[in-house]
């Protein structure tokens, strides 16, 4: 269920990002009266920059994933983002800034570099989860190769310079705006739709990497992507990447990029979040040592001796059997503490409930429902539940099978049935260790803000039933 509501919001995303961009495309085509072409050759300057600033931070944030995950994908990403960064900041933004460079040398050694950097992008989205080891010597390699990369772009635009027509011979004019105008050369304009093309299919390939991974990154590369086809489309229909003239287009760019930051944004607190779940887990391990190697040791130690006191005595009866509840007490509390914390509430609670029927000497029949999301105190409190309830049909009611069941539906529900010898509960002396632990299982689940109820008669059984 959860999976499923990630999927449509992650699908919902995407066809948002696709309507707006289609409905304001159509709109710029048809209604003439949309003037939007303005004389700004700063702007483009500030768009290239803030696209080469933001890719190289994209680039440096996943290279950082890489090195953790070693996925392909992710260097190739990486990859990607570096080559569209790098080509807007050498072929567009310095030439601009320094007042230097030729204007077919600019247009078509971006041209080619950003249409390698697209390839690489789309590539990335379909790249399976094969993981690449990358030396330190690789990793250096792999840096080099992009500016010989790109000045390997240069030098061979520069020696074709005498034969590259400019790429867009006559720039419309404000007046003129309102309607397409394919006034770009034939080789440019069929490089923006293949650029489409490469985003469409980035789009699809990242959404489904998100719907089977649940990874926002991926999701933000997605909707990035949908932004960048509609960028190549405006560019196409209106050709003002490399003029001095601001179109629509540009906010579409502008999009992809800010879409692009956003997924840095989002891969900078996922790194910062398992960051704290690690030291947690950590802090959490530790106190699970010292518990084990000392709290239950001594428990342990002080049942072993109680066994050879006198055990008609009732005293005696009682202290072992507390002792034995605080050290059942205690494993749990090292199991819990030991397991991560992300962990599902299926698992934990059947892991929870077969340790316990297996330490009672009873078997287990599991019917738990996936994809249940509780905070810890009533994940805790169920778990609790549950292992109290296993643990006293196994003793007092001697069953030799008990069934536990979790539901969701209005509400969530935990449900603990046996066929053992069953007792009646208006009998129930709270001051033995069975009648205090359904007092415990009652006051749990009223301290999380569910109900318990109890159902019980002599030779009949024991249900007992949680509502959160």
């Amino acid at each position: 269920m959860r999976q499923a509501s990630g999927a449509q919001r992650l699908w919902g995303a995407i066809v948002v990002a696709a309507l707006v961009s289609t409905a304001a495309t159509v709109a710029v085509v048809l209604v003439p009266a949309l003037r939007f072409a303005y004389r700004q050759p700063e702007i483009h300057v500030a768009l290239e920059t803030a696209a080469a600033l933001i890719g190289l931070l994209a680039a440096y944030l996943v290279f950082g994933r890489f090195r953790r995950s070693g996925y392909l994908a992710d260097f190739a990403l990486c990859y990607a983002l570096a080559v569209l960064a790098c080509s807007n900041l050498f072929f567009a933004a310095l030439p601009t800034l320094l007042d230097s460079g030729s204007e077919t040398l600019g247009t078509w050694a971006r041209l080619a570099a950003q249409l390698l950097g697209t390839t690489i992008f789309a590539a990335a989205a379909a790249a399976p989860p094969r993981r690449i080891r990358l030396s330190r010597a690789g990793a250096i390699a792999a840096a080099v190769s992009l500016p010989l990369v790109l000045a390997c772009v240069a030098i061979v635009v520069s020696a074709l310079e005498g034969r590259l027509p400019a790429g867009v011979e006559l720039v419309p004019t404000p007046e003129a705006s309102g309607r397409p105008q394919l006034v770009g050369n034939v080789t440019l304009l069929g490089a923006q739709l293949a650029g489409m093309g490469l985003y469409c299919f980035a789009a699809y390939g990242f959404g489904r990497k998100a719907r089977a991974t649940g990874d926002d990154l991926m999701k933000w590369l997605a909707v990035a992507a949908v932004f960048g086809a509609f960028a190549r489309l405006n560019y196409f229909l209106y050709p003002s990447l490399y003029t001095d003239w601001v179109y629509f287009g540009d906010f579409f760019r502008l999009a992809f990029y800010v879409a692009i930051l956003a997924a840095a944004a989002r891969e900078i607190s996922s790194y910062w979040e398992t960051v704290s779940r690690t030291a947690v887990l950590e802090e959490r391990r530790r106190i699970a040592r010292d518990l084990h190697d000392g709290l239950a040791q001594e428990l342990a130690f002080i049942g072993r001796n109680l066994r050879k006191l006198d055990a008609r005595d009732p005293a005696v009866g009682r202290v072992a059997a507390s002792a034995a509840r605080a050290l059942t007490e205690s494993r749990r509390a090292i199991a819990a503490l030991t397991k991560p914390l992300d962990e599902p509430l299926e698992v934990a609670l059947g892991q929870a409930a077969r340790e316990t029927a297996e330490r009672e000497g009873t078997k287990l029949d599991l019917v738990l429902a996936p994809g249940i999301e509780l905070d810890y105190r009533r994940r805790d409190a169920l778990i609790r539940i549950a292992c109290e309830a296993i643990a006293n049909a196994a003793r007092h009611g001697g069953a030799r099978l008990v069934r536990v069941e979790l539901r969701n539906g209005r509400r969530v529900s935990l449900q603990v049935s046996d066929e053992g010898r069953g007792f009646d509960p208006a009998t129930v002396d709270t001051s033995e260790a069975g009648g205090f632990g359904l007092i415990s299982m009652r006051e749990r689940a009223h301290a999380v803000g569910g109900s318990l109820e109890l159902d019980s008669r002599l030779g009949a059984g024991t249900t007992v039933d949680v509502v959160l």
